[in-house]
This record gives C-alpha cells, sequence and structure tokens, in this order.
C-alpha cells in the first residue's frame, strides 16, 4: 500500500472522525446509543406504511471481536445515502462471512479464503442475485474498512462473480392466474382497501411501498381527466421526502372503476383519522381490522394503515379462499409479481422503453429490460429481432427494404419480423424493435418546429390507420388503448394540417 493511502486511511479513522461518525446517530434517531445491538432509526422512517422494524439494524448476531467495526461500517453506509434497510441486509451478508471465518484473522483472508467461501454459499442453494449481493457486500467491507484499528485489508471479492439482475420467468403471472385474480378482486366481499389496492398494482406497474404510501389527498382533476400521485423513494437520492409519479387516468371503463375504489378508499380512510396515531395519519390505505367467518364479517376496534406484511399475507390468503391456481396447485402471488407483468404487457403492446421508465419512475432502461422484461414467454408473437436483424444474410449483404420486401432474407424469417409487434413501418423502412427507441419518436408529430412533406401524405394516412388498428385490438386494455388512440390522432392532425394548408416539401 502506498503512503498516500495510508494516510487517507489513517485519516478516515482517526479520533475526530470516529467521534462525528458517532455524532451521526442523532440525525439517525433521539434515541440510539452506540453500544445498543439494535439500533432503530425511526427517523428514517419514511412512509406511513413503514414501522420500527422497517428502520432498524441489528448487530446482535455479529461476532463479539467484529461488534464496533461491524457498527462503524454501518455509520459510514449511511452517511453514503444507503437506505436502513439495504444496510441491515448488508450486515446479515458480512456476518454469514465472519462466521465462516470462526477464528481466523480478518487480516489474513487471501484470495483462497473467498473461493471457500464461494464454495459455501454456492451449496446453500441461495439465489444467484442473493449471492450478487452478498459477494458485493463483502467488497464493500473489506474496501471501506481498510485502515480501521491500522488494520491492512486484502480485498479478494472485488470481481463479483454472481448476476444481480436476472429474468425469472416465475416472476411473471402466468394469464389464467391473472384472469382468475382479476375475478376475485372484483368480489365486494374482499376488504375494499386490499381491492384497491390491488387494481392499483395491476394498472400501474408500481412497487408495493409507493402503493402503500400514497396519502389520502392522492386524485386531482385537470384538463378533464384525474392525476394520481404516486410517491416514490427508490429514485430519490436517499432524501426523505419522495418523487412524486403522476399518472393521468381517464374517469371512463376501467379507469372509471379504479377512481370509483380510490373515493371510496378517500372516504373511509378519512372516517377512521380520529383513531390512527399521529405517524399513521392521512394514510390513503388506512383500514379497520376484521374477522370473516362464514360470508359474515366481524369489524375489530382496531385501526391500521396498510403494510407490506399485510398486503403479502392477505394476497396469499384470497389466493387460498378463491383457490386461484395453475398446474401446481393453489397459486401464491406476491405484490412485486404486478410490476413484472405490467412491464412485460406493455412492451408486448407496443410502449417503448422509455415509456415504460416514465410509468414505473425509473431513471434509465437498463433495469427495466434486463430485470422486469419476460418476452421469451411469448415466442409465438414475440421474436426477439436481434436473431435475425443484426446479423448479416449469408451472402454477406446486409438486409434491404426494397418494393415492400426485405432483400437478402429467407420468406419465414421476413413475415417473423412483420408479424412482431414490436416491429413497426417508420418513414424510409421498418423499425425492428420500437422497445428501444430512445427519441420519443412521436413527439416530433407535435413539435411546432416539424415541416411535414406532402409527399408523405400517404404514409400519414397509413399511419392513423395502422395505430388506430392496434387500438381496436388492445380496446380490453385501456390504458394501451389510449396510448395507441393518441399516436393515431397525432398522424390525423398531420393529415389535416397538410390538406388544410396545402403545404409542400419546401415549407412554401
Amino acid at each position: 500500500m502506498t503512503t498516500a493511502l495510508r494516510i487517507r486511511y489513517d485519516e478516515l479513522y482517526s479520533k475526530e472522525e470516529t467521534a462525528r461518525y458517532r455524532d451521526f446517530l442523532h440525525s439517525l434517531s433521539d434515541h440510539i446509543r452506540f453500544e445498543d445491538d439494535t439500533w432503530v432509526c425511526e427517523k428514517r422512517i419514511k412512509s406511513v406504511s413503514q414501522n420500527a422494524n422497517d428502520v432498524s439494524i441489528y448487530f446482535s448476531k455479529t461476532p463479539p471481536g467484529y461488534n464496533t467495526m461491524m457498527k462503524y461500517y454501518a455509520l459510514l453506509r449511511l452517511r453514503k445515502g444507503m437506505g436502513v434497510k439495504s444496510v441491515c441486509s448488508e450486515v446479515g451478508y458480512i456476518n454469514l462471512f465472519l462466521d465462516f471465518l470462526d477464528e481466523e484473522p480478518i487480516t489474513g483472508v487471501t484470495v483462497m479464503t473467498a473461493l471457500a467461501f464461494r464454495e459455501l454459499i454456492d451449496g446453500r442453494g441461495y439465489a444467484e442475485s442473493t449471492r450478487a449481493c452478498i459477494w458485493s457486500a463483502l467488497n464493500q467491507f473489506f474496501h471501506v474498512m481498510n485502515g480501521y484499528e491500522g488494520l491492512r485489508l486484502h480485498n479478494p471479492f472485488g470481481e463479483n462473480f454472481y448476476q444481480s439482475h436476472q429474468r425469472i420467468d416465475s416472476k411473471y403471472i402466468p394469464n389464467p392466474v391473472a384472469k382468475q385474480l382479476d375475478r376475485a378482486f372484483m368480489d365486494d366481499h374482499i376488504p375494499l382497501h386490499l381491492r384497491c389496492i390491488y387494481w392499483l398494482l395491476r394498472l400501474i406497474p408500481s412497487r408495493i411501498s409507493e402503493i402503500l404510501g400514497m396519502k389520502i389527498d392522492c386524485v386531482k382533476p385537470f384538463d378533464g381527466h384525474f392525476c394520481l400521485f404516486i410517491p416514490s423513494w427508490k429514485q430519490n437520492g436517499g432524501y426523505r421526502e419522495p418523487i412524486m409519479r403522476v399518472i393521468h387516468i381517464n374517469d371512463r371503463d376501467m379507469g372509471a372503476r379504479l377512481l370509483a375504489l380510490i373515493r371510496e378508499q378517500q372516504k373511509t380512510a378519512l372516517s377512521y383519522q380520529d383513531y390512527m396515531p399521529g405517524d399513521k395519519k392521512n394514510a390513503l390505505f388506512t383500514f379497520r381490522r376484521q374477522i370473516a367467518f362464514d360470508r359474515t364479517v366481524y369489524y375489530r376496534n382496531q385501526y391500521r394503515a396498510a403494510t407490506w406484511v399485510h398486503v403479502s399475507y392477505s394476497f396469499k390468503q384470497v389466493c387460498r379462499d378463491y383457490s386461484i391456481h395453475d398446474e401446481n396447485g393453489v397459486y401464491c402471488v406476491t405484490s412485486h409479481q404486478f410490476r413484472h407483468n405490467g412491464i412485460t404487457d406493455r412492451l408486448r403492446a407496443g410502449f417503448t422503453l422509455p415509456q415504460i421508465a416514465e410509468m414505473t419512475g425509473h431513471h434509465g432502461t437498463a433495469m427495466i429490460y434486463s430485470s422486469y422484461t419476460h418476452l421469451e414467454l411469448f415466442p409465438e408473437t414475440l421474436v426477439e429481432p436481434r436473431d435475425y436483424t443484426t446479423e448479416k444474410a449469408e451472402d454477406g449483404n446486409p438486409y434491404v427494404l426494397f418494393g415492400g420486401r426485405i432483400l437478402n432474407m429467407d420468406a419465414i424469417t421476413e413475415a417473423r419480423l412483420l408479424r412482431n409487434l414490436r416491429a413497426h413501418r417508420v418513414p424510409g423502412g421498418i423499425c425492428a424493435d420500437v422497445t428501444h427507441c430512445q427519441s420519443g419518436m412521436w413527439n416530433c408529430l407535435d413539435c411546432e418546429h416539424f415541416v411535414p412533406e406532402k409527399e408523405q401524405l400517404p404514409f400519414f394516412a397509413e399511419q392513423a390507420v395502422a395505430w388506430r388498428d392496434k387500438a381496436e385490438r388492445f380496446k380490453n386494455d385501456k390504458v394501451m388503448a389510449d396510448n395507441f388512440m393518441d399516436i393515431a390522432n397525432r398522424f390525423q392532425s398531420i393529415m389535416e394540417k397538410l390538406q388544410r394548408e396545402g403545404m409542400t416539401t419546401d415549407g412554401q
């Protein structure tokens, strides 16, 4: 290790710095002492759906010789803006390795130690993503704690062998199961707050923490429709205040049903406010505990704000009570599966990744495509374009569109391409996969600087018809149908502009 690095690590763990780390505890809670084995960071509670367990870090299982070291590590990670729950998970992963070390000193850890530990976690049946998290946590721990009390740590965990994000097709709810769930959650015997939560998850790809964080005053009228405000903390840089996602909803068809459920839940939540503690007030999903017996509901004088644990248990209970099943028996649905379904179904319908990112609150599209899409489950309608569009033809010449035919491509492959819902004709050719579009391809139609060519009038007319046809094909999904009809109307407006103003190619 160079002299410069030694100085940096020595400064990182000087008495003055470690004192500042301990002072940081006051930003987490007014009641935490550094010596405590459980830190309840109540100042990090962001949503009314969170309880003390959601913001607690536990050190009781950390080997005694590493207890203080682990606490400083947790403080450093929290100071970097990491969430309490994530830090708690890292502490658990690192404890796993420290237990593995037994009496071997941490300064003696080598590549061989890491490989032996890898063999251990590979043999325990952990998911690939869990093993990736364990390895990543150890990489961070050895990097951050190098220099603590003069320790010089060799870090053999720098290269992560595991994939942190994988497409796991079991996360996608099969269509037959989804239809059973939809029928079940139309039943008024299911408590109102659970039906409302279900349809929000079903219709708007969201995290359960976002839905449960919604306030009573979450809907506003705007320009003939309504705006639904859903909070998100995942991409807000670690701040306590959420970023608000705005979802536009028309008050008709399925949109009207969702709005009606929300309005009814708003009235119910308002009626329970006098019974709620101060930190749980204004939660949209406030409910009164009840027990159902032989189709009769008995209410208890206990009022709660819905939590993830409550929703998870209740959804599984609905699956049992309504015999929601697949070929393996009773289906156990999770709240996060609806996010996978929502994203995949919208890609199948022709939405682009940027459009979906705006809807879900992602700041990029990479994770959406790597983790949430399950298009391989639908080979009959969605063929991966890279299989036959990124490769050259056998004679070495690229594919060319001429006279409506793709040269150098066999008829079967061409038919598969043109049948793909993600493929779409664009001026001058065919886009093999509109889900990868990064340009906002329909926005130009609304731009005042866009000068259309009169010669393209047949193209605009063709597009208007094509997108109306897509809207008709997806008429049972109101969100998708409205999206496609909006695109059709943009092309129609260009047609009307050309016909009205008699524009020419040079704009005269």
